[in-house]
């Protein structure tokens, strides 16, 4: 590991690989929520969460500061952009049995 940082709150705990990975865990359950955050791929130094711990900052050697959101909303929103939208009603019928359709993004 090459960096830690709580949050203010205790919530969570931010961690930084040597191989430019970044992930947060809930400090509760010790389990980390969702999967590794993007970064450029290089060792990252440091890292901060700002007072409401509703974003975190993380830099490098040869990284520059980058900020995340890492508010709740924010991920859902980003997920979706990245899936290209939510599940349709036929696709949720066929990948989720046993539970009425929601709309997802």
């Amino acid at each position: 590991m090459s960096a830690l940082a709580f949050s203010p709150d205790g919530r969570t705990l931010a961690t930084a690989g040597h191989d430019g990975t970044l992930r947060l865990w809930d400090t509760d359950s010790s389990r980390p929520m969702g999967s590794a955050l993007p970064t450029a791929g290089t060792t990252l130094l440091d890292l901060a969460f700002s007072p409401d711990s509703r974003t975190l900052y993380a830099a490098g050697e040869h990284v520059p500061l980058r900020r995340y959101d890492i508010t709740t909303g924010q991920a859902a929103t980003l997920a979706c952009d990245r899936a290209g939208g939510g599940l349709t009603p036929d696709e949720w019928r066929t990948h989720v049995r046993g539970i009425g359709y929601r709309r997802t993004c």
